[in-house]
């Protein structure tokens, strides 16, 4: 969905996907295709993008640091009645990789989804899955502190036919305190 929110930490800032942003990511990630080769649906074609504007329950960022087109990543499967979110669909440019800038990123989406949704309200739980062949977003995920629940097998088909299995993590609302602490985000009241 089209939306105003923008989260900044420091020197990153993410800002609301629109669609003159679409062809900045197509470039980045089009250059570094081999990347996203574990992700269920490719980054490298504009329907992935349109889609996450359409896509009534989901808020798209792009990824900036120091002003530059870094990346993007989406909160997803926004559920007010469930008070429920799914952070995912993450790709950074290759060169961000173990710089921090991922988990950065988290902590402000995972701020706004436990304290900001819905005036204030708020998630009781946020979800975070992939491709159980990908191992570093697992390491990536598991550093956040998340939960791994389990793994859903044959979830999904990806772009390339594979017949994927998805693990899946989560972090619920008594659980945010010590994650964000242990995030660097400080104590929470």
């Amino acid at each position: 969905m089209r939306h105003a929110l923008t989260l900044t930490e420091g020197n990153l800032t993410l800002r609301p996907l629109t669609p003159a942003g679409i062809p900045v990511l197509l470039a980045l990630t089009r250059a570094t295709a081999d990347e996203w080769a574990l992700m269920g649906s490719q980054p490298t074609e504009e329907a992935y993008f349109q889609a996450a504007l359409d896509a009534p329950d989901a808020l798209p960022f792009v990824l900036e640091v120091n002003g530059d087109v870094m990346g993007g990543t989406r909160l997803g499967g926004l559920s007010q009645a469930h008070r429920a979110a799914e952070i995912g669909w993450t790709f950074l440019r290759p060169a961000l990789h173990g710089t921090g800038a991922n988990r950065r990123m988290k902590l402000l989406l995972l701020t706004y989804a436990f304290g900001g949704l819905w005036d204030g309200l708020g998630c009781v739980r946020v979800q975070l899955r992939t491709d159980a062949r990908n191992v570093r977003s697992q390491r990536a995920i598991e550093k956040l502190g998340a939960v791994r629940e389990g793994v859903l097998r044959s979830h999904m088909i990806t772009a390339s036919g594979y017949l994927r299995d998805t693990v899946m993590y989560s972090i619920t609302r008594e659980e945010w305190p010590g994650v964000r602490a242990g995030l660097g985000g400080g104590d929470v009241a």
